[in-house]
């Protein structure tokens, strides 16, 4: 299962959890997966781009495996399970809510009669992981599988799950400190905030893996943009369409616009500081802004004089800002 339909999976189940519903009807039924948040990178690629030629369509189909591929082998399973992330590993796909309260029934009666003492990871804040802990001491407190516990608990260890999955891969590959990950993977919050904080995980992730493959950037600088996405999201809601401004040199950028042929570009350059602060914006692309351009010339660049021995492309002027300037 990818890594999006996971989060999808514990965001259905959140919503049942919410609303209290009478499960009687398979589960299986109901999981169906809505792609109106975490979506899976590529169904997001490739929607936005049904109108685009077929071979834009087939270069955005061949980065977007790529970029999914990279995600699959980064959430290779942990060698470091705890029994609850067993548990739901086996569990996530169960086929009907009678079989749910089945498997959570046959886990508890082998804690509360010792058939089995399993560990678990300090610092897990599900149900069941608190009754493990119980079990230790050899008494448990009494828990009815009942209406919306057995989903609510199911949900609990998906969610302890994930986040320790994010978080191996944040510290792992040195992006992030333990510290700066607190408010996402904290316990203290509701079950909701909890998915929320999940989906920003991944979000962070899709980034940071999209930059590594695609752009072939190295840790000195998704470091930094790690942190940038940190405090977004520690101070802000979930927005997959929000446009980080992520800073990089132009010398990591240079060989791949020479080899990508971009179509459009946008170049910001500041000066100055405080009121004397001067911003200036060129944007230029290979499509004329208006038709009449084509004929006389009027706001061409050419790259010629930086791409020599190669095909003439030539460059419109779509936009010039330039900030007021403050004078003493």
């Amino acid at each position: 299962m990818k890594l999006g339909q996971k989060i999808n999976q514990t965001k259905t189940l959140r919503n049942h959890v919410e609303e209290s519903q009478t499960l009687s009807r398979p589960l299986a039924a109901r999981c169906c997966f809505h792609t109106n948040t975490s979506q899976d990178l590529k169904k997001k690629l490739d929607g936005s781009c049904v109108s685009g030629n077929r071979n834009g369509m087939e270069k955005i189909k061949c980065d977007t495996e790529a970029v999914d591929s990279s995600i699959k082998s980064i959430f290779s399973e942990r060698g470091d399970l705890d029994f609850a992330e067993q548990l739901w590993c086996k569990m996530k796909c169960v086929s009907s809510y009678q079989e749910l309260i089945a498997c959570f029934t046959l886990v508890l009666e082998s804690l509360e009669c010792g058939e089995i003492q399993p560990w678990i990871h300090h610092g897990s804040g599900s149900l069941l992981s608190k009754l493990i802990q119980q079990s230790y001491h050899g008494k448990m407190e009494a828990v009815s599988l009942t209406g919306i516990t057995p989903v609510q608990m199911l949900l609990e260890i998906g969610l302890d799950k994930m986040k320790k999955d994010y978080v191996s891969f944040f510290i792992g590959q040195e992006l992030a400190t333990l510290t700066s990950l607190d408010c996402f993977i904290s316990t203290s919050v509701d079950l909701q905030e909890q998915v929320h904080c999940v989906q920003k995980l991944h979000h962070m992730l899709e980034i940071m893996v999209s930059c590594t493959v695609l752009l072939q950037f190295k840790h000195e600088s998704l470091f930094p943009w790690t942190q940038i996405c940190i405090k977004y999201y520690r101070e802000n809601p979930l927005d997959e369409k929000h446009v980080f401004q992520l800073p990089v040199s132009s010398a990591l950028v240079k060989t791949f616009c020479q080899d990508s042929h971009l179509e459009v570009w946008k170049v910001d350059i500041s000066s100055g500081h405080g009121p004397k602060e001067v911003k200036t914006t060129w944007q230029v692309s290979t499509n004329p802004p208006v038709e009449h351009m084509m004929s006389n010339s009027t706001g061409l660049l050419s790259d010629s004089t930086v791409n020599a021995g190669i095909e003439e492309k030539m460059y419109f002027i779509t936009v010039v800002k330039c900030s007021q300037v403050h004078f003493r």
